[in-house]
């Protein structure tokens, strides 16, 4: 029999050395010798009545069978065992009586549900047997139960597979969906210049097909004060099923600061995106003007020019809370690109078309140049003539009537004859190319040489007009045509910036003031000049300094105005190539070039000069 049992056991798949019995009865005896009887083949527990039986069974786990005495003080057989059967119904339940009264029977089976019932005294080999079987029947129950919740969770998991692969086929037409209109998207914003012709088409094409309420593409811009703010360029709204509140408009420009997206400002300019369900964000503040707008989730990603962040493209679900899957965030990622490829495109289409032009002009500059030279040397001859005919009229009437009127006029012409030749000797002089030729002067010379282009023209446009010059300047080497190009270049663009300025402003009073002085530096100052230093440099520089009191430069176009090209200007209003071919000069010539500019208020242009230990004024 006990070799049945462990077959058994090993046939359902659980291997016991002992099941447990507890077994109840009132006579001291008969738990001595049931426990004598069958402690070889079982756990045996003994209660020698019902409410110290129910505490054993509570704290003893895995109690299969319970063997109780029917007529007990306190608590019948039938008592326990009903109870028994509430706390753990899987516990096989038999009754033991010394009577027969068929009474007795009926109630333990109606109340107790035992599963069998012995007639006292009983037969240990009997015995042995109904246990045994109790035994098999205890474990058929678990592993039936044990069977039934593998099958119940299989059942689970196959419907959870079900729900699984439904949403996983939805995602995946959902996917094939996002890439066809990606795919549409990048056709008409790569395909055709005016991406902004097709953006809105687009952006609803993205947003039915995405299942989202609103789309907004933004872009940055600084205010006046510095701060990256935030500009609705284009929205669109879904049309079906939404409420009238979400096709309120964002307010024309937003603060990182003031609305505290800051977190979101930084991931935007490393490239990176936002998603995620508003209630789930941490800033209460941010969360709160989110929700004012009904946004209840959103993906917003970065769109970025080069290394530039332009703007953001956000897609926003105004009516729930959702997770936005790979495909999706992957779909608005290619979009952010292809805008951003779009901008690109059309700022270099741009550029290159404004850059085509200031180079025709900065052609036709080059010839009028060479001209200029061919028309001096022709002027040069008949202004001979009329200078000797004004000599000898002068020589008459100073013989005859020294004091008469055309003898002033005669005088007049000779004055205005040398004015002619010096402007063009000086437009000869300028026209040519460099020699090369680089000497040690004083740099007033080449001043006053290149100021006979401009104070005619100062005066007659009414620029007031000052000049510092120190009357004991050091010697530096350099070349003079080249240092008067600069010159003429930074006196040019002053000129214009004062001229633009009295055009907003027609009692604005002009102003240009050139200074050249020298100074000495400390050793930290001249590190940090941008030019090469040798064992002859010394601590000494002359400083060449044009301001202007005119239009000034911000920020933005503080940073640019060096580079070729930029320009400010409308088309042919100038090339953008004199301040990045001063620069380049300058950088020839071994000097150093510092500006300072401020909006509105005017700028100034300093170049610093190096000069050799042999030639600094102590």
């Amino acid at each position: 029999m006990r070799v049945k049992q462990l077959l058994f056991h090993r046939k359902v798949g659980e291997i016991l050395d002992k099941l447990k019995i507890l077994y109840v009865d009132d006579e001291k005896a008969n738990l001595i010798n049931f426990s004598i009887a069958f402690k070889r083949y079982f756990t045996i527990f003994t209660a020698d009545s019902g409410p110290e039986a129910l505490e054993i069974f509570e704290n003893t786990p895995d109690i299969a069978m319970v063997v109780a005495d029917q007529r007990m003080p306190r608590m019948t057989g039938v008592e326990l065992l009903r109870k028994i059967r509430e706390l753990e119904p899987d516990a096989v339940r038999i009754i033991l009586t010394a009577y027969t009264d068929v009474a007795d029977i009926l109630d333990s089976i109606n109340k107790g549900k035992i599963y069998h019932y012995i007639i006292k005294p009983w037969e240990e080999e009997e015995l042995l047997q109904l246990l045994n079987k109790a035994g098999e029947v205890y474990l058929l129950t678990r592993e039936n139960q044990r069977l039934l919740r593998e099958l119940n969770e299989k059942n689970l998991q196959l419907e959870s597979d079900v729900v699984r692969r439904k949403r996983l086929e939805a995602i995946l037409l959902r996917r094939d969906m996002v890439l066809a209109a990606v795919n549409d998207m990048a056709k008409a914003l790569l395909l055709n210049r005016d991406w902004q012709h097709y953006i809105e088409e687009l952006m609803g094409r993205m947003g039915l097909v995405m299942g989202v309420s609103r789309i907004h593409i933004m872009q940055h811009f600084l205010d006046d004060s510095g701060e990256l703010l935030v500009t609705p360029r284009f929205r669109w709204v879904a049309s079906e099923g939404m409420p009238p509140e979400i096709r309120d408009a964002l307010p024309a420009s937003l603060s990182y600061k003031e609305h505290h997206f800051d977190s979101w400002r930084k991931t935007f300019l490393q490239g990176e995106l936002v998603c995620g369900n508003v209630s789930q964000f941490a800033e209460p503040d941010m969360v709160s003007f989110l929700q004012s707008y009904s946004i209840r989730s959103l993906a917003v990603a970065p769109i970025m020019v080069n290394d530039t962040c332009w703007g953001m493209i956000g897609f926003e679900d105004c009516l729930n809370e959702r997770e936005w899957p790979a495909p999706e965030l992957d779909a608005l990622k290619t979009a952010a690109n292809l805008l951003g490829t779009a901008i690109l495109r059309e700022n270099v289409e741009h550029s290159l078309a404004a850059h085509q032009a200031q180079l025709a002009h900065a052609g036709r500059l080059t010839a009028l140049g060479e001209m200029a030279s061919g028309i001096g040397h022709e002027i040069h001859q008949p202004l001979t003539v009329i200078n000797l005919g004004a000599e000898t009229c002068k020589g008459y009437f100073d013989k005859h009537d020294p004091h008469c009127t055309a003898a002033e006029a005669a005088d007049e012409m000779r004055t205005n004859v040398r004015k002619i030749t010096n402007i063009i000797n000086s437009m000869r002089s300028f026209s040519r190319a460099s020699s090369g030729d680089w000497k040690k002067v004083s740099l007033q010379w080449p001043l006053q040489e290149a100021m006979t282009f401009f104070k005619e023209q100062f005066r007659l446009h009414m620029i007031e007009y000052s000049e510092l010059v120190s009357l004991d300047l050091p010697l530096v080497r350099t070349d003079t045509q080249k240092f008067e190009q600069i010159l003429v270049n930074l006196l040019s663009n002053a000129r214009y910036a004062v001229e633009k300025k009295q055009q907003l402003d027609p009692a604005f009073v002009k102003k240009i003031i050139i200074s050249l002085d020298y100074k000495n530096l400390s050793d930290e100052e001249l590190a940090a000049m941008h030019f090469k230093k040798t064992e002859t440099t010394s601590n000494q520089v002359v400083i060449l300094e044009v301001k202007d009191n005119g239009i000034g430069m911000n920020e933005e176009v503080l940073k640019r105005c060096l580079e070729p090209f930029f320009t400010t200007k409308e088309v042919g209003e100038g090339t953008g190539l004199g301040l990045s071919v001063t620069l380049g000069i300058i950088r020839e010539l071994n000097f150093h070039l510092a500006v300072e500019s401020g909006e509105e208020q005017g700028a100034c242009f300093r170049v610093f000069i190096p000069v050799e230990i042999d030639d600094q004024i102590a």
